[in-house]
């Protein structure tokens, strides 16, 4: 079981506009518990190095969880399920997948056509147990499906709104973040809630660990994002800019007069979330430590492109400014256009071994060389991290019709929806997993690229689907979503 608990999780995107910039520090204005706990531990900066990884059975090797909201259930059209594939010293083995739907013993609800129950938002060891647990976001309600020795087997549990806790109107919940933002050892839940008007949307943290009967944390703290920062609350983002191995949280709305804005947190043992200022430009994204400082950076979702913010002891790199890359930008492969989605989805992985996190970049609206048979086909890019950053040089990009993947790329086909990097099989190569939710008229499909010394490559590429996984055949939309 991986100690790091700094984990992002889905959340909304948004325009990025521009460069960054830092405010200064303001007084701490979310309390939180303090950590007495003899059990508390302190992560470092070297497990931050990383991306962390699910391990569902706690066997040492990593799992992914795939999302497929159209699946069909008990002749259900569009019900939903989620897999998981087991890593092993051969890698995933898809016999030995797990498919948990609403049917499955312990998961709450029944089945539902068109209910689409498969949102994985995240993982993390929210018991405390040494196995790490799934989250699934489904409208209003967050569950957690609890890992065990046979990883995720539909034991579960549904987490109270953050409203709920204090006795309160019942408000809509989604989740958003998962991070150890108080330093406890235990992954806490950051979520949006929906209040009454636009700006009634607050942050709800809810700190571990959580009671497996009852689904109830710790404790919960509400923050009003309206009266206290100027924005509401609807993206929050958890990973550790400042490299004290707590994380810190990144909360973004929109003001009043629908202006973007991001604001900064630090997390503390005692102290709870203490606001850095605002941070231009940062939507959602993802972390990762690209030019190998000790510090999380922040690669934030944009409108064709990306914006890359260094991560520094104050929160936000004091000496390396942030900046934003998109196909038109030099050395960069492919052509900006509108409707390519380049960025809507990120990674931030070490792919070529040489300690500093690359960028892969999903565009699943991209186009090939035929856009009355390619249209909306999908690319993925890869950008190399190095000590002073990202570089351009050695960039690649791969579609369907690169090289040694799998299948050929059609209208559709949405590949790059999602991009997971991992070592399912622990050899130190870690490999790519990559989700296009519309192959083969939206049944979907996970690609899985090798990587090596040079970065990621085709050559010995495979791919899955869920009835691959022992699922439904179909419309299922598998790869729609990931977490792992």
């Amino acid at each position: 079981m991986r100690k790091n608990t700094l984990l992002t999780a889905a959340a909304c995107a948004a325009t990025v506009l521009g460069l960054i910039g830092t405010a200064p520090a303001t007084a701490a204005t979310t309390a939180a518990p303090a950590t007495t706990s003899a059990t508390a531990t302190t992560a470092t900066t070297s497990a931050l190095a990383a991306p962390d990884t699910a391990d569902f059975n706690n066997d040492g090797y990593p799992d992914l969880a795939i999302g497929a909201h159209t699946a069909t259930v008990n002749g259900l059209k569009k019900a939903g399920a989620v897999s998981v594939v087991y890593g092993s010293a051969t890698g995933f083995q898809h016999d030995k997948a797990s498919v948990i739907t609403q049917s499955t013993q312990g998961v709450e609800g029944d089945p539902s056509e068109g209910n689409h129950w498969s949102h994985v938002s995240g993982h993390g060891d929210f018991d405390h147990d040494g196995y790490d647990d799934l989250l699934i976001a489904s409208y209003s309600k967050l569950q957690i499906l609890w890992g065990s020795k046979q990883g995720i087997t539909g034991a579960s549990v549904s987490v109270p709104t953050g409203w709920e806790h204090t006795g309160g109107p019942d408000r809509l919940q989604t989740a958003a973040a998962i991070g150890d933002v108080n330093g406890d050892g235990t992954p806490d839940i950051l979520s949006t809630t929906w209040g009454s008007g636009r700006l009634g949307h607050a942050l709800v943290t809810e700190y571990g660990p959580f009671d497996r009967t009852t689904g109830k944390p710790k404790s919960v703290v509400h923050r009003d994002t309206a009266s206290q920062d100027g924005h509401d609350t609807s993206a929050v983002q958890a990973g550790d800019m400042t490299g004290d191995g707590i994380g810190d949280v990144l909360i973004g709305g929109y003001t009043k007069q629908w202006v973007r804005k991001t604001t900064l947190f630090r997390g503390t043992r005692t102290n709870g979330l203490v606001k850095v200022g605002d941070v231009p430009n940062a939507s959602s994204g993802s972390f990762g430590d690209i030019n190998g400082d000790g510090h999380q950076d922040f690669v934030s979702r944009g409108d064709e492109k990306v914006t890359v913010i260094y991560g520094g002891p104050g929160g936000v790199s004091a000496t390396l400014p942030s900046r934003s890359y998109s196909q038109a930008s030099a050395g960069v492969p492919g052509t900006s256009e509108t409707g390519d989605l380049f960025g809507s989805t990120v990674a931030v992985a070490d792919t070529d071994q040489d300690g500093y996190a690359d960028i892969l970049i999903g565009a699943p609206g991209e186009t090939g060389t035929d856009p009355a048979t390619t249209a909306r086909s999908g690319a993925i890019t890869v950008l190399r991290g190095s000590k002073t950053g990202v570089t351009t040089t050695g960039a690649k990009s791969f579609t369907q019709n690169s090289a040694g993947i799998p299948s050929t790329s059609e209208l559709d086909d949405k590949f790059g929806t999602t991009i997971r990097v991992l070592d399912s099989d622990k050899d130190g190569k870690p490999e790519v997993y990559i989700g296009g939710h519309g192959e083969d008229n939206f049944t979907g499909r996970v690609w899985k690229l090798k990587t090596d010394t040079t970065g990621v490559t085709g050559t010995g590429a495979t791919s899955f689907n869920l009835a691959d996984l022992g699922g439904s055949k179909g419309l299922a939309s598998f790869g729609f979503r990931t977490a792992g």
